[in-house]
């Protein structure tokens, strides 16, 4: 099974009241519906590829507090010939089929929560989906009204203290994340479901 290409949500942590660099974060779990869906827009993805069967993946962005569509990648049938713009943005042809829309920059009104993950530490796990966030160094809750951040939780150390609980299995491990992101519960995104 071929690893699959996440969303990414380039975003500056807070540390100490100063920001680090950008930083690219997998999209690893939202509350809702995510508000950019390609066919809203026209589009019709299709799986030429093993590594993305959702025949696209995006570049999310915060512009000081507001959501925003960074880039977009997406494979479409190969009798499209010129597919439509994205916010006044053209595709161009990029590599393995994929239409490559860059500084797009499409506000987003996503009122919800999402969880935001990096730097993989640890064993090397398989993922089947990104449901295992005490795997991840860094994880992030934002929470947004209209396409506006209203709060945000760095959960890096409670992960950190239930990767510290050696004598738990894996799957004991699990459900601790899960109890403790309750309100996320069978909202992790799995980017191997088609």
């Amino acid at each position: 099974m071929s690893e699959q290409i996440p969303d990414y949500f380039k975003y500056n942590k807070e540390n100490d009241n100063k920001y680090s660099k950008k930083k690219h974060y997998e999209l690893a779990a939202i509350e809702k519906d995510w508000p950019f869906t390609p066919e809203k827009y026209g589009y019709h993805p299709v799986d030429h590829f093993t590594g993305c069967w959702r025949g696209f993946h995006c570049l999310y962005e915060m512009d000081d507090l507001q959501l925003l569509l960074k880039s977009f990648c997406v494979t479409l049938d190969c009798s499209v010939a010129s597919p439509p713009d994205l916010n006044g943005v053209s595709g161009k042809k990029g590599y393995g089929g994929f239409w490559e829309y860059k500084q797009v920059n499409l506000p987003l009104g996503y009122s919800g929560g999402i969880i935001l993950c990096d730097e993989l530490v640890g064993q090397d796990y398989l993922f089947g989906g990104y449901e295992r966030m005490h795997h991840f160094r860094d994880v992030v809750e934002l929470r947004f009204e209209n396409g506006i951040v209203t709060s945000k939780i760095d959960h890096s150390d409670m992960m950190k203290e239930i990767r510290g609980f050696t004598d738990l299995s894996f799957l004991e491990q699990e459900e601790l994340v899960v109890d403790y992101f309750s309100l996320y519960s069978n909202k992790w995104i799995n980017y191997y479901m088609r």
